[in-house]
């Protein structure tokens, strides 16, 4: 009966914080899409509109359709080609200039096919959400209502950028990683695959293979990703030619002049460059950069493997899926999309956590996901709350580390005398005999 009232008790509880989140979230959401549209409506789609252009030319690598140079492999965007269809003719007149942006943003056929894209991207996630969970009733719908109010979320979708492909494939990763069917677990490889054939950054997932010693897992997963990246390239006009083309647009892209310095960027490099402008010292962008970028990279492949027999469930993710976001050249704060798996995680073991690590964890992930998603504060907000975050995750793995170690040592001794005292019956024994 006690135990029963205590469950009901932890139930009520993440309960009323998804309610009291909700209410949040559907006033921000509000807000900031009339704030947003209002003020960006002309660039509110511009990335949807962009990835659509690659659809329908016969090469998105070269320039030779006006100022469409993709930085992504094919796979990237053949999700996209059903919704490019829908507003082909609109599409062919904006990329030959004839419409702006804003013009295209406007017409029928567009609005359609961008509303069918939402729809459709929206449902995965909910779907996927929920299965995640496990969560019922009201405490489901809070969840599900909290999530479609996701500030990264939202602004990833009201920018139609395909990064929500890549973060519905991680989801699925993580949904099927640890199954105990095989064909799951194997298809798990494959999603992962197809998120690296999206958005090249979440080969940094690949650590959890070495983790875990999956290595045959990690080795057919890199042969998938090979396989997607590559494959594609022959539905291109130019076919593997086009290889050298999308890195010269990549590097271009990522050293674009102002991006570094840009508000929107919420990555390492763009908090170097905040911290050298601050303090007016330029020469110190680069060097800040590398340091909090690979330092990073090293300190999360260190981390992992030390959590190889962890109990923390949201830590070793959270870090992951950070270091991803945070280490990007360029990363826009709809990055943080990702972060839909680790808070699923920790409303899932809230109990298990300290009050502290509820209170810490709890105010950065609002942070990050109820403010106003229109002018400078979300961006910085949002960064600040995302270094903090994967702060505290490494503190907590190298803390459980260090204290399981100590641990050990001390079961050592003891276990060495309940050798010699066992040893010493045994012979008493004998000798009785």
């Amino acid at each position: 009966m006690n135990e029963q009232k205590l469950n009901q008790t932890k139930t009520d509880t993440v309960q009323k914080i998804l309610f009291w989140t909700m209410l949040a979230s559907i006033i921000t959401f509000v807000a900031s899409l009339i704030i947003y549209a209002c003020s960006y409506w002309g660039h509110m789609f511009s990335d949807f509109a962009e990835t659509l252009s690659y659809c329908i030319v016969k090469n998105p690598y070269t320039g030779e359709y006006g100022n469409i140079h993709s930085i992504y492999p094919p796979f990237a965007f053949l999700p996209f080609y059903l919704f490019a269809l829908i507003c082909k003719p609109a599409l062919t007149q904006y990329i030959d200039g004839t419409i702006t942006l804003e013009q295209l943003a406007k017409t029928p056929s567009f609005i359609i096919s961008f509303l069918l894209f939402y729809a459709i991207c929206m449902a995965i996630v909910l779907l996927l959400s929920a299965k995640m969970s496990k969560f019922k009733g009201k405490k489901l719908a809070y969840l599900l209502v909290s999530i479609f109010c996701f500030a990264p979320f939202a602004f990833c979708l009201f920018r139609g950028n395909n990064i929500i492909f890549a973060c519905i494939l991680v989801m699925l990763f993580f949904m099927m990683y640890n199954s105990e069917k095989r064909w799951q677990r194997e298809l798990a490889n494959v999603c992962l695959a197809g998120a690296v054939a999206v958005k090249i950054y979440p080969a940094l997932l690949l650590i959890f293979f070495v983790k875990d010693r999956r290595f045959l897992d990690l080795l057919k997963t890199l042969l998938y990703s090979v396989v997607l990246i590559f494959l594609p390239f022959l539905l291109i006009k130019g076919g593997f030619a086009n290889i050298k083309e999308i890195w010269n647009n990549f590097t271009h892209f990522n050293g674009g002049e102002g991006r570094d310095a840009s508000w929107n960027n919420i990555g390492f490099d763009g908090l170097a460059s905040k911290i050298a402008t601050l303090l007016h010292l330029p020469v110190l962008h680069s060097i800040l950069s590398k340091l909090f970028r690979f330092g990073s990279i090293i300190v999360t492949i260190v981390a992992l493997c030390l959590s190889h027999n962890s109990k923390q469930k949201m830590q070793p993710v959270l870090i992951t899926l950070l270091t991803y976001e945070l280490f990007q050249g360029v990363s826009y704060a709809y990055t943080l999309v990702f972060l839909i798996i680790p808070i699923i995680i920790y409303l899932v073991n809230f109990e298990e956590y300290s009050k502290l690590n509820k209170i810490y964890y709890g105010t950065c992930f609002a942070v990050i996901a109820l403010p106003l998603m229109a002018g400078l504060n979300f961006f910085l907000f949002a960064q600040l709350s995302a270094v903090c975050l994967l702060v505290k995750g490494y503190i907590d793995l190298f803390k459980e580390y260090s204290t399981s170690k100590k641990e050990k040592k001390l079961e050592t001794p003891q276990t060495n005398e309940q050798t010699e005292d066992k040893a010493e019956t045994i012979e008493s024994a004998e000798q009785q005999n």
